[in-house]
């Protein structure tokens, strides 16, 4: 007999336990993206910002747990990626809590998006098929990514056009797991919008600030900030719809933004 014992988190404990878990899981996507971004395209890091992809998930069911895991996943992946301390402070943690969770959560409570609406049936629907969907999805948008920056670096031509060209890549993904667009769907999407707009606007001032940039930062850094991580928080939207759905199949009930 399942209980509520084990299918809600009834302790601050287990939020603590799952949110350690999911800074882990971000920490090496900050790492490979940190560590990377120098590299024209490599890995994709310029087009697909890999730890937006799992901060709105965590923000959405692990509410502060999850802004929480957000500041502590990229931070420590910044610290590997050998950056700055002050830099990786500024640039890490503090975007990511209060933009990229804790605003993109904020959105989601004012205008009372119900996560899962409008998802349509799936019979084989499981979670190692959606992990297995969402590596390949991304392996995709990554290798995409690469080849586009080092083309472009050759033709010494602006890539911008890259962000668009990934994007198109991850819509597969919406079709197989089943997620149409409906209001709230597009809340969430411009949830993503907004608050990756936030966090770039936070990263570009730390650059100008700490990172002596001056108002370059704001040419430079800003707009890959931004249109990456718009890119990789897309694909977040449909994983959260199908995890929820995943999580009430195995009569799990952790989601906090209700």
């Amino acid at each position: 007999m399942v209980t509520e014992e084990y299918t809600r988190p009834t302790s601050s404990t287990r939020f603590f336990v799952a949110s350690a878990i999911w800074a882990a899981v971000i920490i090496p996507l900050a790492w490979l993206s940190t560590e990377f971004l120098s590299i024209p395209g490599a890995f994709g890091a310029g087009y697909f910002w890999l730890p937006q992809m799992a901060m709105p998930m965590g923000a959405y069911f692990l509410g502060p747990w999850g802004w929480l895991a957000a500041a502590v996943g990229t931070f420590f992946g910044g610290i590997l990626a050998g950056g700055p301390l002050l830099i990786n402070i500024a640039q890490n943690p503090i975007p990511a809590f209060f933009g990229n969770a804790l605003l993109f959560w904020v959105i989601l409570k004012v205008f009372r998006v119900k996560v899962g609406v409008g998802l349509s049936p799936h019979k084989n629907r499981s979670l190692r098929s959606v992990i297995i969907l969402c590596v390949v999805t991304v392996v995709v948008a990554v290798v995409a990514g690469y080849l586009i920056g080092l083309a472009t670096t050759a033709l010494n031509i602006s890539g911008n056009w890259g962000y668009l060209a990934v994007f198109l890549l991850t819509i597969p993904a919406w079709f197989v797991l089943g997620v149409t667009l409906n209001r709230h769907v597009i809340i969430a999407l411009i949830a993503i919008i907004v608050s990756s707009l936030i966090s770039a606007a936070m990263g570009a001032y730390a650059w100008q600030t700490i990172g002596e940039m001056g108002a370059s930062a704001w040419v430079i850094v800003f707009p890959g900030w931004a249109f990456g991580d718009i890119v990789a928080g897309s694909l977040s939207v449909p994983l959260m719809w199908v995890l929820l759905d995943v999580m009430n199949s195995r009569g799990l009930n952790w989601n906090l933004a209700k």
